[in-house]
């Protein structure tokens, strides 16, 4: 009977108890739950891609056919030797089968079930972790400590170094998934084959999200009274006008609910520090997120957003002029945060 902790999991996996035959690996982060599933799997059998060792099947299936999921478990590999199944749960329920399971432990058979977000007292939870030979494996998205490791883990085995503008681009583009964050930093590892030093231009080219983190990073330069060279840099590499008015209006949205929060706590920075966190710009220094705090007032910001809005409105009307107005708009921010 083991419940494991997300913080635990990633030890749990790469070392799975002999005496547990069931596991159940759930939460938010599919990716990670597959990884972390089938991670398992690879402990015990000796080759994942032998279908005799190795067997996936869908949640449906064992829930239509209950005593289907006990078969397999006790079929022996032609071959002999352990032998795995993966089943992927669904909508319908499979515990009747895995009710049979546990009341007739397979004798060489690992049986892993996956899912999505469970409560603590949801009822394939309670059935999976109440069992003698059974574990719940909890898997929650990756902290900024977990994506550390992982960034470095990856540029080290690719003999990659990355400079501080690009590992911050990295932190805010990756996370969501962890399948996903794998496959981005391998499709980085391959751009840049050839070379040793990981620039943001190779982040913004190749990582899906980063081209987003650029443009807010044009955005915010100019809230802080710079725009020229940044803004010059952006088009100049095919940036898009679109992207850069929708940053600069969330942004300023952003901005003004944080310096609102900050007045609320009597000019206390950490409120408005934490509502910009929050908002998707954590990419940024915190003595950046601060100064902005501290140049701006939610007036100001305030009466910042109507413009935008209006070149907003017009760039999406008559694309020809996009580029203008994205252009006088940011400037015009500039100029505000220089008064």
């Amino acid at each position: 009977m083991v419940a494991v902790k997300s913080g635990a999991a990633e030890k749990f996996v790469s070392a799975p108890p002999d005496g547990v035959f069931l596991f159940l690996v759930f939460g938010s982060d599919a990716g990670m739950v597959r990884e972390r599933a089938l991670t398992i799997v690879s402990k015990r059998v000796d080759d994942r891609r032998d279908p005799f060792q190795f067997v996936e099947m869908s949640g449906d299936a064992v829930s239509a056919d209950p005593l289907a999921l006990l078969d397999e478990a006790n079929t022996t590999p032609l071959f002999g030797g352990r032998r795995a199944i993966l089943v992927e749960t669904g909508a319908k329920s499979v515990i009747p089968a895995v009710t049979s399971l546990i009341s007739a432990p397979p004798a060489a058979c690992t049986v892993v079930l996956t899912a999505g977000a469970l409560k603590r007292d949801a009822p394939l939870r309670k059935l999976v972790e109440g069992a003698k030979q059974g574990a719940g494996i909890e898997c929650q998205p990756d902290t900024e400590h977990d994506l550390h490791a992982l960034i470095d883990r990856t540029l080290r085995e690719a003999g990659l170094v990355a400079g501080p503008e690009a590992r911050g681009l990295l932190l805010a583009a990756l996370g969501e998934d962890r399948l996903m964050s794998r496959g981005e930093l391998t499709k980085l590892a391959l751009y840049m084959h050839g070379r040793e030093h990981v620039e943001a231009a190779d982040v913004e080219a190749i990582v899906a999200h980063a081209s987003g983190v650029a443009s807010d990073r044009v955005v915010t330069a100019a809230f802080g009274g710079e725009v020229g060279a940044t803004l010059e840099s952006y088009f100049a590499q095919g940036g898009d006008p679109g992207a850069i008015l929708f940053g600069a209006m969330r942004y300023a949205v952003a901005l003004h609910r944080a310096r609102l929060a900050m007045e609320r706590e009597g000019g206390r920075t950490d409120a408005g520090v934490t509502v910009l966190m929050r908002a998707g710009f954590g990419f940024m220094h915190r003595a950046l997120l601060e100064e902005h705090l501290k140049r701006w007032t939610s007036a100001r910001l305030g009466a910042l957003v109507e413009p935008l809005r209006v070149a907003q409105t017009r760039a999406r009307a008559n694309a020809g002029v996009a580029l203008m107005e994205a252009e006088n708009a940011l400037w015009e921010v500039a100029k505000a945060a220089r008064r």
